[in-house]
Formats: C-alpha cells, sequence, structure tokens
C-alpha cells in the first residue's frame, strides 16, 4: 500500500539530484519520467533493507532474551547445587561429631555400669573405683 507513494517521493529526489539541486517544473517532471523504472529499483531495495532490518532487529533481541533466560536457569540451578553440596557437608561434618559424643556418653556409660557391677561384685564403694571428680 505504501509502495506507489515510496516510488513517487523516490523518482522526485532522484530527479531533483539529476538537476543538480534545482526544480524546473516541466523539466524536472520529463527527466523524472525516465528515473521511474531506478526509483522503484531502489525504492524496493530500501524498503527490503528496513523490513529485514527490523525484523532481523526483533530477532536478535528475542535471542538475547532467551540466552538470559538460560543463562539464569544455569546459575540458578549452579547456585543450588553448591548449597546442597554444602549443606551436605556440614551435615557429614555436624554428624560426625554428634557421632563421635553420643559414642563417648555410651563407652562413658558402658564404663561407669560395669564399675557398678564390680564394686557390687567385689563389696568396694563405687565412689572409690570411679576417677576424682576436679571441682570447676
Amino acid at each position: 500500500m505504501v509502495a506507489p507513494f515510496g516510488v513517487f517521493v523516490t523518482t522526485l529526489l532522484l530527479a531533483y539530484w539529476k538537476e543538480g539541486g534545482q526544480w524546473q517544473a516541466l523539466t524536472s517532471l520529463e527527466s523524472a519520467s525516465g528515473l521511474v523504472d531506478l526509483a522503484a529499483v531502489l525504492y524496493a531495495m530500501l524498503a527490503v533493507l528496513l523490513e529485514r532490518g527490523v525484523r532481523l532487529m526483533f530477532w536478535a533481541l528475542d535471542e538475547r532474551r532467551k540466552w538470559r533466560a538460560k543463562m539464569r536457569a544455569e546459575a540458578r540451578a549452579e547456585g543450588l547445587e553448591e548449597g546442597r553440596a554444602e549443606g551436605r557437608a556440614q551435615g557429614r561434618t555436624e554428624g560426625r561429631a554428634e557421632g563421635r559424643t553420643e559414642g563417648q556418653a555410651a563407652t562413658t556409660q558402658r564404663y561407669e555400669s560395669w564399675l557398678a557391677k564390680v564394686a557390687e561384685e567385689t563389696g568396694i564403694p563405687l565412689a572409690d573405683l570411679l576417677p576424682p571428680q576436679e571441682n570447676p
């Protein structure tokens, strides 16, 4: 729908340029009639470049948006994996420490029950068999 107007304007501009920047009504119109074919080709080339350029620009913006979304998703997944790995390592460390504490408590309890059994069998008071407690 715009092509006839574009060809008309391009033809006038070519005629103006051919006449050396001077517009002389009849001479310029006769000159313009010989430039219509060239103007149509030039206008078509310009229209294709502009149309494709605009499409290319929007395509590039869309690709950039997709790329940024992909990078964000990858960064988020990487961060989650690092956080999980740190959490697992911390859990293992805490679990080992807790296990040692529980193991020591169980060993101490078994030792004290064994000493109580020995004290009962030998008739020695349990307090004499237990190591002395320091007063803080």
